[in-house]
């Protein structure tokens, strides 16, 4: 039985993954003024007077000189994080910070729908179970013309879907183009609570093993991956490819109660934080265990090039202490790890503020987890069926599942050529 939720989100939540993957967060602050670092400033507050005050261009109507003012405080930001030469150290704005936190908290008020881009077409490319879209007749490969009355290639430069959002109870309007009509139809929605499953888990078909996907290591993690592990027990599995490709990341605590599902905190450290650049200056952070005793079940990690920060920390510790081996390609290579502080206007700034390393001290920074059998999945978009997933089964079968295991035994055939790693 197949058990992949339904994790329907607007295209926002994918841009949001495309451009914000590799993030490793180690907490939220809410920011507190520092009266030492406001008079390091001085020159700036200066800057910022002069030009509001004599600049020739300045907008003269009240509202436009807001934005004004807004502009040049967005500006100074951008300029002063981009002096730092760090990718990861960055300001988001209001818009682009909700955004971000609800893709953490995975849930966000919207109507359930994907949205697709071809050709400068807007088309809808998914439409969620039991969700406002669904209930009001909206289908897969219907145009999407307006949103609000607002032309789609107007709503915003990136088709970021903010429109389709909003809080809880609010309401949007989509004029939709279905396929074969002449005529546009305007569809009324209210916004409800749409749930972003970040785990999915279903049965290697063929096989007695369970495929656990995880898209992101969120607040809801670790509840969804305590289903699909108990799942697996209840239904009598025999394996678990744990199946990490495309993760971009997200919070180091429930990167370690994931490693705790599979290890004995007694095993040793999850990870460990460098906070300082002096040599021997790292700190040892537990591997966290839930209610029930970790599963023993034989494991292996699925990685790609995509697979960053708190999923390289899995994907590493796990092979560190020899619980499973890692199939697929070198990870992206993010080990630094960024805490978020919230502005009273919305916007956060996440700032880099230390290295983390699997618990053999590797360095992720730049280096990656390097997997023991090197493969790609090369064109097949699809998780199921797709090369990486008959190795895992393939190597499961010949009961290899650790990095010793492979040094003894090969998979058994027919089955994928596999590069062991030297």
């Amino acid at each position: 039985m197949t058990h992949f939720y339904v994790r329907m989100t607007g295209l926002f939540l994918l841009v949001l993954m495309v451009g914000m993957a590799g993030g490793l967060f180690v907490g939220r602050e809410t920011f507190g003024e520092d009266a030492a670092v406001r008079s390091s400033f001085r020159d700036l507050d200066a800057v910022t007077d002069v030009v509001t005050d004599n600049y020739y261009y300045r907008p003269t109507d009240a509202d436009e000189q807001v934005q004004f003012i807004d502009s040049l405080e967005q500006h100074a930001i951008s300029g002063m994080l981009t002096s730092l030469n760090d990718d990861y150290t960055r300001y988001l704005l209001p818009a682009d910070a909700q955004v971000a936190a609800e893709q953490l908290d995975g849930e966000y008020g919207g109507i359930g729908v994907t949205l697709l881009m071809v050709d400068e077409v807007v088309s809808v490319a998914q439409v969620g179970f039991d969700t406002p879209a669904s209930r009001a007749g909206i289908s897969s490969g219907d145009i999407v013309v307006r949103i609000d009355n607002r032309p789609v290639d107007s709503t915003s430069e990136g088709l970021d879907g903010s429109d389709l959002r909003g809080p809880v109870g609010s309401t949007v309007t989509m004029t939709i183009l279905a396929p074969g009509n002449e005529a546009t139809t305007d569809i009324s929605m209210e916004r409800e609570a749409i749930i972003v499953h970040p785990v999915a888990w279903e049965l290697v078909p063929g096989t007695t093993y369970m495929r656990i996907e995880i898209d992101i290591f969120g607040d809801r993690t670790t509840e969804e991956l305590d289903q699909a592990i108990a799942e697996a027990e209840v239904i009598g599995a025999t394996g678990i490819v744990l199946d990490l490709r495309g993760n971009g990341g997200g919070w180091v605590t429930s990167a370690q109660e994931t490693i705790g599902r599979f290890l004995a905190a007694s095993e040793g450290p999850a990870l460990f934080e460098d906070t300082s650049t002096s040599p021997d200056g790292a700190t040892a952070l537990p591997i966290i265990n839930g209610e029930l005793p970790p599963s023993g079940l034989p494991l292996i990690v699925l990685v790609d090039e995509t697979t960053a920060s708190a999923a390289e920390i899995v994907a590493g510790s796990l092979r560190d202490y020899h619980r499973a081996l890692v199939i697929g390609e070198q990870t992206f290579g993010k080990g630094s790890v960024q805490r978020i502080f919230d502005f009273e206007d919305g916007s956060s700034l996440r700032v880099t503020v230390a290295e983390w390393f699997t618990p053999s001290q590797g360095r992720i920074e730049d280096a990656g987890i390097m997997p023991d059998v090197l493969m790609t999945t090369g064109e097949n978009g699809s998780r199921q069926g797709d090369p990486l997933v008959r190795a895992a089964a393939s190597l499961l079968d010949s009961g290899t599942s650790t990095p010793a295991d492979l040094a003894q035994a090969q998979p058994s055939s027919p089955g994928p050529a596999l590069t062991p790693v030297s």
